[in-house]
């Protein structure tokens, strides 16, 4: 009876790239070869004690399926003094405890890949004067510190793969300073979020967080990311929406704040003194604000709402969310206003909520003599037609007036050919400029 098991020769082009080639969950004992041709030793299941202290001619050492949780640098790679490149391959290997010996000053190249590690001690690499590159990816780094990785010799790092944090303390990866951490990131498209915003690419998240750390010293609030809508694809989303939380709450405010930080979505105002909503309908920044709070102010009136897009808009918008109920909504035959400021979002929920209004066809701006959208169906109105002045339409672009120009131009260009041709065939007589052409 054979077994369907493929045992390879441990001579057989044994090297980092293939230590899944080997059956090693039957057989776990440490095996070790050495070529002698490019002085690589190539180990599997740890390390024989003989290679600790003989081990003066290997340039090049692979570990396959570390076996230990720990990798002492100092213990292990005192006997490799000509030792240029370290592989650690699979396995268990969560720490190093202790930095690299100055007898491995001469290492190039680390890849410790496709393990647990996620501790480094300090001064891991201080006496690798020659080090240019190290491999960390698919490894469980949660956070990188930057001090560890400040070598002079160092060109490139690489950490996809790792479920990196993606907080105030990650925005070392935006410095792109030559000789930053960031600098030599080589993978950093690649770097994904770990929860809360799983998946998410790291560098716009990030930036994200530290744009609104900025925004919000700037206001007298509490800002806080929430969110962070987006894919984890091979397109890298530099336009991730965010959703941010601001409370302002018990600030002894009275009027609604100038300035909020981009990307602001909940904003709480509860427990202060303000009376004007005036800025809901004037200020910009709070066109994006799906959840307001105001309860404990001194609101007398929301007379200054009325036409703009926070009623009915948010009114509704905010009914039809929490009230699992709705099966049908009737708005039609209402004078509605069809202008810029309250009609865009409007039309959105109209949209949205296309399976619940019933009589959709029937919501139409109201009948105006003097107004081209008069009674015009509000779903099917163009963004053109809503917040472009009668002015403005009637005013000829600079472009249209040159396409217009270009057009006579051809014309007159056709035409002349046209004649120059009749004359010829009639006369013989080549057109003047072609006769005066040396």
């Amino acid at each position: 009876m054979f077994s369907s098991m493929i045992f390879l020769p441990l001579g057989a082009n044994t090297s980092e790239e293939n230590c899944d080639l080997r059956q090693t969950k039957l057989n776990t004992s440490i095996e070790c070869d050495f070529k002698e041709h490019d002085d690589r030793l190539v180990c599997f299941h740890g390390l024989e004690d003989k290679w600790k202290t003989g081990g003066e001619n290997v340039q090049t050492l692979v570990l396959c399926y570390w076996p230990l949780t720990s990798f002492d640098p100092q213990d292990i790679l005192q006997g490799f003094p000509s030792l240029k490149k370290l592989t650690i391959k699979k396995g268990n290997l969560t720490k190093l405890t202790s930095p690299f010996p100055n007898e491995s000053r001469l290492i190039e190249k680390i890849e410790i890949t496709e393990t647990t590690l996620k501790e480094l001690p300090k001064n891991t690499f201080v006496n690798l004067l020659n080090l240019k590159i190290i491999d960390f990816r698919n490894d469980s780094f949660p956070e990188m510190n930057v001090e560890t990785f400040n070598i002079p010799s160092l060109h490139h790092i690489y950490l996809s793969g790792n479920p990196l944090k993606c907080t105030e303390d990650t925005k070392w990866i935006l410095n792109g300073e030559k000789g930053s951490l960031g600098h030599k990131v080589a993978d950093k498209a690649h770097l994904r979020c770990t929860v809360p915003y799983d998946g998410r690419a790291l560098i716009p998240v990030v930036e994200i967080i530290n744009t609104l750390k900025e925004e919000c010293t700037k206001t007298i609030c509490e800002c806080k990311l929430v969110y962070v809508l987006g894919n984890g694809g091979k397109h890298i989303q530099k336009q991730l929406m965010a959703f941010v939380s601001v409370n302002c709450s018990h600030r002894g405010l009275t009027e609604m704040p100038s300035f909020l930080p981009a990307n602001t979505t909940t904003l709480h105002l509860s427990g202060n003194k303000i009376r004007d909503l005036r800025p809901l309908t004037t200020n910009p920044i709070y066109r994006g604000v799906i959840d307001l709070y105001l309860d404990n102010n001194t609101i007398e009136s929301i007379v200054q709402l009325e036409g703009s897009s926070w009623l009915p808009t948010y009114a509704l918008e905010n009914v039809l969310q929490h009230n699992g109920n709705a099966v049908s909504l009737y708005l039609g035959k209402n004078p509605w206003r069809c202008d810029c400021l309250f009609t865009p979002g409007f039309q959105d929920l109209l949209i949205r909520y296309m399976n619940l209004v019933k009589d959709i066809n029937d919501v139409r701006c109201s009948p105006t003599n003097a107004d081209d959208n008069s009674n015009k169906t509000i779903r099917d109105l163009r963004r053109t037609e809503i917040c472009t002045s009668p002015d403005e339409e009637s005013v000829l672009h600079p472009l249209d007036i040159l396409n217009i120009i270009l057009a006579i131009l051809i014309f007159l260009i056709i035409g002349k050919l046209l004649y120059d041709y009749w004359s010829f065939k009639k006369t013989g007589k080549l057109p003047w400029i072609v006769a005066k052409i040396p």
